[in-house]
Parts: C-alpha cells; structure tokens; sequence
C-alpha cells in the first residue's frame, strides 16, 4: 500500500503521475490519496463535492479485474458502514448505489472512476466523509453525532489500514446484498433517463448490485440512476 496525503489539491481523483507509470504502481500495490481540502472536489456526476478542512477527501486507486469493479464499490461503501458500526457504534443508513446518512442526512459519499483496458480495471474510488465540518444544510457530519471533534489524520488512518485489510479478503456478493438492505433508506424520488422523475416504490438490492423499484404497480430493475 502506498498513500500520498496534501494539504490542498484540486481534487483526489485528478491522475498524480503518467499513466503508464500509475498503471505499474499499481500491479503490485493500492494507492491511497488524501487531501485535506480540495478545490473541485468531484461529486456523482457533474456535482461537486464541498471540501473545506475538517473532512477526509480520500481517493482509493486498484487495479482489478474488470468483471468485478462493479462490486468493489458496493464493498468500499459496506467497509465503511462497518468500520463506524465497529469504532464509533453509531447505524448509518444506506443509499444506493454508495451514499451513506445518518437519520437521512448525508454523511458519506462515494464515487467511482474508472478505466478498462482489456480484462482490467483501473478504479478511483472518491470517499469523502463530513468529520469536522458539515458543508450543506441538508448533510451531518461526525462531530455532529459524537459532539466532539476528530483527529482526521488519526481517524483517516484507520479508516485506510481497515479498507486495506478487508479489501484482500473474499466475500460474498450476497453478504454484501444482506447487510446494504438492513440499512437501506428508501424514501427517494427516482431519476432515471427510461422511467423519469418519478416517485417509486424502492423495493431492495438485488445480488447483481442492481435496484428493484416499484413503479405503476411493476417491478422493476434498474442498474443505473439517481435516488434524489
């Protein structure tokens, strides 16, 4: 494992060194970038992720196989959930596809990027997390749930040998599934490019990682969309 951390970046999911060279760092190891703030910190889609001090603004890059992409950032966004189950005993709630909240206040995003080159996959996995500061009204943050303040140095660190540990580690997808729809948050309205704005019915996760709605009385599956 290696890990870059700076006091200010544009953003953690910006490329850090050529390509052909982060493609060999990677054959052998993880590399975790951290930022303590960011400029344009990149949020799903085209929004933008507020990143004053105070938060951890954290970019996971792997090199994996390519049909299982997919799942790892389903298990990024389940390793987190338990690390603040197991540290901190606080319940978040899940949003899918990868949000986390804390009594339906976002406290948690994660985003992916990714490049495929052949059966590869080269994956940016974006994690912010609202520590120390809460950057919009409708968001939290830990120190709001603990009321005291963290070291974000000594929790990141943490957080990173935990992921570290866990991602080596075979899991199923159904445990995944299991655990993400004991806590899933389900009052969302849909947008999606076939079925629109529409208020639906979330029913679970699938073990394909994708999402059952209810809309006009059928079900649905859908791989893709926004939960807003």
């Amino acid at each position: 494992m290696y890990k870059v951390i700076y006091d200010t970046i544009a953003s953690t999911q910006n490329e850090i060194i050529n390509f052909d060279r982060y493609k060999k760092v990677l054959n052998n190891n993880n590399l975790y970038v951290q930022s303590l703030e960011q400029e344009k910190g990149t949020g799903r889609g085209k929004k933008k992720w507020i990143s004053p001090k105070g938060n951890i603004y954290l970019t996971i890059n792997q090199k994996l196989k390519a049909n299982v992409a997919l799942k790892n950032n389903f298990y990024i966004c389940y390793l987190i959930h338990k690390f603040f189950k197991r540290t901190h005993d606080i319940d978040l709630e899940y949003k899918w596809p990868n949000d986390l909240f804390y009594q339906n206040k976002k406290i948690v995003g994660v985003v992916v990027k990714s490049t495929i080159l052949g059966n590869n996959s080269y994956l940016k996995t974006g994690i912010g997390i609202n520590i120390n500061n809460t950057p919009l009204i409708e968001s939290t943050s830990l120190s709001s749930i603990l009321k005291k303040k963290s070291s974000i140095i000594e929790l990141s660190n943490k957080i990173i040998d935990y992921i570290e540990y866990n991602l080596s580690k075979e899991i199923s997808n159904q445990i995944i599934v299991r655990y993400l729809n004991k806590y899933m948050l389900k009052n969302f309205k849909l947008n999606h490019p076939t079925f629109g704005k529409n208020i639906v019915e979330i029913i679970n996760v699938n073990e394909d990682f994708s999402l059952n709605i209810k809309i006009e009385d059928e079900i649905k599956k859908i791989f893709f969309g926004e939960l807003v």
